[in-house]
């Protein structure tokens, strides 16, 4: 008799798993960061350019993309300021003759965490900008647990993606940091479609948080509904196709 109920109940469940309850997601992100003296009129009047982002070993060939979320989400953050995207950026310092020194400042910050004065300077003279945004990749990391299975069907499966991030903005005439802030975000995917959490989504969301930070001083703790988190990652258009 159990049997019998435990095989009945397969297909109503099948078709609650392919129905409404296809996919949820859920965000949370923890955010600390530090006005400074920068303001939204600084930035829009000063321009701001994106520089090479750090990554830790073996994941430098997500600094690109990193880089690309970052100047993604300023022309939507300060839309009133002149945002000069990554390739844009080493595309005006290689035209400069600036390659070798721009590598040098990087080497450097790397050791000592700070970009020299001289060489700030001349970055953003060459992509005429005051204000250049790192956004450094402190970790990144993906996992995925079985939710629930029946008779050895797979019913849902959870894609979770954490991420750390840590963004300065510096001023090129004076050689400070203007701005910074840090990030740990955790977005997680429920659902009976193969839909791991990408670097990409994670990386657009929490460039966009932090972005939305700048010039505030203090720390906030973030729960997205799972309608926002769709909308944010675009999932809301792609489902309804």
């Amino acid at each position: 008799m159990i049997d019998h109920l435990r095989v009945s109940a397969i297909p109503l469940l099948v078709c609650c798993a392919l129905g409404g309850c296809a996919v949820t997601n859920q965000l949370h992100s923890e955010l600390n960061y530090d006005g400074g003296a920068l303001d939204a009129a600084q930035l829009a009047a000063g321009g701001i350019g994106v520089l090479t982002p750090a990554a830790p070993t073996g994941q430098e060939s997500d600094k690109q993309l990193l880089g690309d979320s970052l100047g993604t989400a300023l022309q939507s953050g300060v839309a009133e300021a002149r945002v000069v995207p990554l390739s844009e950026m080493l595309s005006a310092i290689n035209r400069a003759g600036l390659a070798s020194g721009y590598s040098a400042m990087l080497d450097g910050y790397t050791n000592t965490g700070i970009l020299d004065r001289d060489r700030l300077h001349e970055v953003g003279a060459a992509a005429h900008v005051r204000y250049l945004a790192k956004l450094n990749l402190g970790s990144f990391n993906q996992a995925s647990d079985r939710r629930l299975a029946i008779a050895g069907i797979r019913m849902f499966d959870t894609w979770r993606s954490t991420i750390r991030v840590h963004l300065e903005i510096w001023d090129s005439e004076t050689g400070e940091v203007a701005w910074a802030g840090n990030e740990e975000l955790v977005f997680a995917r429920e659902g009976v479609k193969e839909r791991p959490v990408t670097f990409r989504q994670v990386a657009a969301l929490a460039a966009t948080n932090l972005v939305n930070k700048i010039g505030a001083s203090g720390s906030e703790t973030l729960d997205a509904a799972p309608t926002a988190v769709a909308a944010n990652t675009g999932e809301a258009h792609r489902d309804r196709r």
